[in-house]
């Protein structure tokens, strides 16, 4: 409460009586520009007879930018017992609310909220896909992949832009779950190269061909991953995965040389260390009982 007094105060004194918002269209401004701490400050000064619908959502998303969740929790909830919203309106701010949930972890009350949006949403759009995104990423998060790659495959053929991305990706992910490797790779493939998600695509891939033993697939991820995107490989793992690489490949000398560069990077009780130098000692002791020379 004293902290609600001192900001109302501080905005008296910075802007004037006069210069405080005397329209809803002037939160609304504020919050479209950033400025969410004023945009709230003058949303609380505003007469209540002024505060319209969209004053009350540019506040909402205001208080949700700052961080404040439980207020534009809150926020979202009142607008939404307002039985004058569009039903685009109130698709929105469901969504809206099933995110706010995801964002606190209660991933059960998310898919919840998304499954409320997509029921007001009857026809395929790039908002739809957006709920059923969120949908299928709360079911990830209690772990049921099977429902989880039901939603992110409704949702790939209304998602738009970086949201078709991240459906991808996600598709990848659970579908690597399942085991279903093929579906997995062709989704994981299709995420662009200037996407966010690239970076844990690429090592996603290599992790994937190394399982299904497509070396010179794995090879060709783990190299790009880390000339790319370095800050993604730069544990020991991808050395590993090399090393595996050319043990598949009956390559010995290349697999020593790339351990003992790794060696001289990674401190010996490194996991992944330990294991290339164990399975490139395993190797050495087939090729001698099989009487060859790596």
């Amino acid at each position: 409460m004293k902290a609600r007094l001192f900001t109302l105060i501080l905005c008296l004194l910075v802007v004037g009586r006069d210069g405080v918002a005397q329209h809803a269209s002037d939160v609304q401004k504020l919050s479209a520009e950033g400025d969410h701490f004023h945009a709230l400050t003058m949303y609380d000064l505003l007469p209540s007879k002024k505060i319209v619908s969209e004053a009350k959502i540019a506040a909402g998303k205001s208080a949700w930018a700052l961080g404040l969740n439980r207020q534009a929790a809150e926020s979202f909830d009142v607008i939404l017992r307002d039985p004058q919203l569009s039903p685009e309106t109130r698709a929105r701010l469901t969504l809206s609310r099933g995110v706010l949930e995801y964002q606190e972890e209660r991933y059960q009350e998310a898919a919840l909220f998304a499954e409320k949006a997509v029921s007001l949403l009857p026809e395929p759009s790039p908002l739809r896909g957006r709920a059923l995104l969120l949908w299928g990423q709360s079911y990830i998060r209690t772990r049921s992949y099977s429902y989880a790659q039901e939603k992110f495959l409704k949702a790939l053929s209304e998602v738009q832009g970086g949201d078709k991305a991240e459906t991808n990706f996600a598709l990848g992910l659970v579908e690597m779950k399942l085991g279903k490797y093929s579906e997995a790779q062709r989704h994981l493939e299709a995420v662009p190269m200037n996407h966010e998600r690239t970076a844990t695509a690429i090592r996603l891939l290599a992790g994937l061909s190394l399982e299904t033993k497509q070396s010179e697939r794995a090879k060709f991820w783990i190299e790009k991953g880390k000339t790319e995107f370095p800050e993604a490989f730069v544990d020991s793992w991808g050395d590993y995965g090399l090393v595996q690489v050319a043990l598949s490949q009956g390559d010995v000398s290349s697999a020593r040389k790339i351990a003992g560069q790794a060696s001289k990077q990674y401190a010996p009780s490194d996991s992944w260390l330990i294991l290339m130098q164990a399975a490139l000692e395993q190797a050495e002791w087939q090729n001698l009982e099989n009487g060859r020379i790596g």
